[in-house]
């Protein structure tokens, strides 16, 4: 017996768009309606009820994210999952469409294959979730219908995975573009003004020598006393003094730069399954230059770092658990506070501990602060994804991490990795 179809409705203010995605979606198991803006979109969902929609972004009219808002805010049509598609894949955007409630989001030119297994993984789960509402409404209380709950909860912690997976894949190809760019762009121009400020400084020290050669050739006492006096009113010593003070400053804003950069480009290193020997407190160093700025008007860092041995391990996924919770910490401060970070090596593990003296957090909140999508910051500051991640990370390396926390006085997170050879 051939499965029903499912209704999907496009909508696009372009004609040509709709054309691509009825021939990307040419397929018997999908039936394919369209609308042409966010009003009609509306209109057309109390028609035909579709099983997902597919919402351009930029439309006259109304929106898609604003779509979005009104569809995910009825409770007849929330439950239809919702891809927003569009050209802008800033990170400002999908923040703004995720918040809107969008379940995905696909960026313009669209793939096939990527389309087609997106929309497969949701309708499956859309599946699932009326399967679930259905079981309820009709068999509440049976046996087979608690079990059947429980494989349909199951699956929902697979999706939500799977999901978190997917969006910090697009997270991390963002950073990855974000330093490839920053490497081309920053990197070369420092490089001139690296050497043209060592060459300045080489012709200061000539001018100087010059300068102290030319006066000591001159044997006319009066003639002498006369330029002295000059040099003095002209403030020509402290100029070639103070001109060598500010080269060198120069030099080590740029060499600064450089690190930063550097620094930057090992966050994206983990996109790979790259494992190899790595310096644990160098990873550390590494997030605290990349989070310097967000750090250093409100935070006192404090560093305790044990020599620890190299070991084995994905060095730019420990560097986003380092990240993400200095970062954490950062944003636990709401003026003026302390940042600790204690390394040490206890019977061949590696631990890590990083202590603030910010807010704290809730007792409730404890046992689900690494659940995906789980926050307790503000809408638009936090998506709940890194702890989750931070967790599965530290899970991968064999290590284990744990929490204390009291409100009022401050949180402490302990990695503890094993050493790996």
């Amino acid at each position: 017996m051939m499965e029903q179809a499912y209704k999907v409705l496009a909508v696009d203010d372009e004609e040509m768009n709709l054309r691509l995605l009825s021939r990307l979606m040419s397929n018997e198991r999908y039936l394919f309606f369209t609308a042409q803006n966010g009003r009609e979109c509306l209109h057309r969902v109390e028609e035909i009820s579709p099983d997902l929609i597919l919402l351009d972004l930029m439309m006259p009219e109304m929106d898609g994210v604003e779509a979005c808002r009104i569809l995910k805010s009825d409770e007849r049509t929330r439950h239809i999952p919702l891809v927003i598609l569009t050209a802008y894949g800033d990170r400002g955007v999908k923040l703004k469409c995720l918040q809107a409630g969008a379940n995905d989001f696909l960026e313009k030119p669209i793939d096939r294959a990527e389309l087609q297994l997106r929309m497969h993984n949701l309708l499956e789960f859309k599946r699932h979730e009326d399967t679930r509402r259905e079981s309820e409404l009709l068999q509440r209380g049976k046996a087979a219908l608690e079990e059947k709950n429980r494989e349909l909860e199951a699956a929902l912690s697979e999706v939500e995975k799977a999901h978190a997976q997917i969006l910090q894949q697009e997270k991390m190809a963002s950073i990855g573009q974000l330093a490839a760019g920053v490497a081309h762009e920053i990197n070369n121009p420092v490089g001139y003004v690296m050497s043209n400020l060592v060459s300045l400084g080489k012709y200061c020290d000539r001018l100087a020598s010059f300068i102290d050669w030319q006066s000591d050739m001159i044997t006319d006492q009066g003639v002498r006393d006369q330029i002295l006096q000059e040099r003095r009113a002209k403030k020509l010593d402290f100029i070639l003094e103070d001109s060598r003070n500010l080269i060198g400053e120069s030099i080590e804003g740029t060499e600064r730069i450089r690190k930063i950069v550097h620094d930057l480009k090992g966050f994206v290193r983990s996109s790979g399954e790259e494992v190899r020997l790595a310096d644990i407190n160098q990873g550390i160093q590494s997030a605290l230059n990349v989070l310097w700025n967000e750090l250093k008007y409100k935070v006192t860092v404090a560093r305790e770092l044990a020599e620890l041995p190299s070991t084995r391990c994905n060095i730019g996924q420990l560097n986003q658990v380092f990240l993400n919770i200095i970062m954490n910490a950062a944003q636990a401060i709401e003026e003026q506070g302390l940042i600790s970070i204690r390394t040490s090596l206890e019977q061949e593990e590696i631990r890590v501990q990083i202590s603030d003296t910010g807010c704290g957090i809730a007792k409730e909140h404890i046992g689900r602060i690494f659940e995906p999508f789980f926050t307790t910051k503000a809408v638009g500051v936090g998506t709940g994804l890194g702890l989750s991640i931070s967790y599965q990370i530290v899970k991968k390396h064999g290590g284990e991490i744990a929490i204390e926390s009291e409100p009022g006085k401050g949180t402490t997170f302990t990695i503890t990795i094993p050493v790996v050879e």
